[in-house]
C-alpha cells in the first residue's frame, strides 16, 4: 500500500512502536516518512501534524484498545478518510460508534473470496470494489461458446457486463454485442455481488 500511495505522488507518514521495524523498513521506503512512536498517544499524532492528511489507514487489529484509540486519535485531529482494520464482530461494533470511514475485514474478505472460486472452478480471480460491486474473471463456460454479446443480453437479464475479453490466442479486448464467444476466452465481467453470486454458469 505505501509503495503504491508513493509512486502516486502521495505524501505518505507511517507511524509504528518498534523502532527495530521502522529502522528495517526505512532502506525501502526512503520516500516515505517513517516514525517509531505511539498512535495511542494523541500529542504524539499532533506533533507529527497528523491533521494535514488526507487520509489515514489504522492496520493495527489484534490489539484492539490501540487500534480504537489510534482511531478516535485520528478523527478528532480532523483527518477527512479514516480506515481501520477490524478483527472481530465487537471491534466492528464500537468502529462504528466511533465514526470509522471504512472498516476493513481482510480476513473475512479473503476467505469469501476464496469460497466463491473454489465453489466455481472456472472463476479465475474475484475482486471485489466496494461494499456491493465486484468483478470476476473467468472463462466462458460451454453454454456461452458462439454466441454473442448481443445474444446473451446479460445487462437485461442478470445485470453483468462483460467489460473486456481475452481470446485464447489474442491480445485483450473490449468486447461489444457482435462479438462472438469462444471456447478458451477469458472474460472479466462486472456486477454486484449479489448478481455476480447468482450465476450458475460458472458452477
Amino acid at each position: 500500500m505505501v509503495n503504491t500511495l508513493l509512486e502516486l505522488g502521495h505524501e505518505v507518514l507511517a507511524i509504528d512502536p518498534d523502532k527495530d521495524l521502522v529502522q528495517s523498513l526505512s532502506d525501502d521506503l526512503p520516500d516515505a516518512h517513517l516514525v517509531a512512536g505511539d498512535a495511542t498517544d494523541i500529542d504524539v499524532l499532533r506533533d507529527l501534524n497528523v491533521g494535514q492528511f488526507d487520509g489515514a489507514a489504522v492496520t493495527v487489529g489484534e490489539n484492539i484498545e490501540a487500534s480504537i484509540l489510534a482511531t478516535v486519535n485520528l478523527k478528532e485531529l480532523g483527518v477527512p478518510m479514516v480506515m481501520t482494520r477490524a478483527v472481530s464482530t465487537l471491534h466492528i461494533r464500537v468502529l462504528e460508534r466511533i465514526g470509522t470511514d471504512r472498516i476493513l475485514e481482510p480476513e473475512r474478505e479473503m476467505g469469501e473470496q476464496m469460497a466463491r472460486i473454489i465453489a466455481s472452478p472456472a472463476i479465475r480471480d474475484y475482486v471485489e470494489l466496494g461494499e456491493d460491486e465486484a468483478l470476476i474473471e473467468a472463462e466462458v463456460p460451454d453454454k456461452w461458446v458462439g454466441k454473442s454479446l448481443a445474444d446473451l443480453e446479460l445487462s437485461r437479464k442478470s445485470g453483468l457486463a462483460v467489460v473486456t475479453l481475452k481470446p485464447k490466442d489474442g491480445a485483450g479486448m473490449i468486447p461489444n454485442g457482435d462479438t462472438i464467444l469462444r471456447k478458451g476466452d477469458v472474460m472479466v465481467i462486472a456486477g454486484t455481488k449479489k448478481n455476480l453470486d447468482r450465476m450458475d454458469l460458472f458452477r
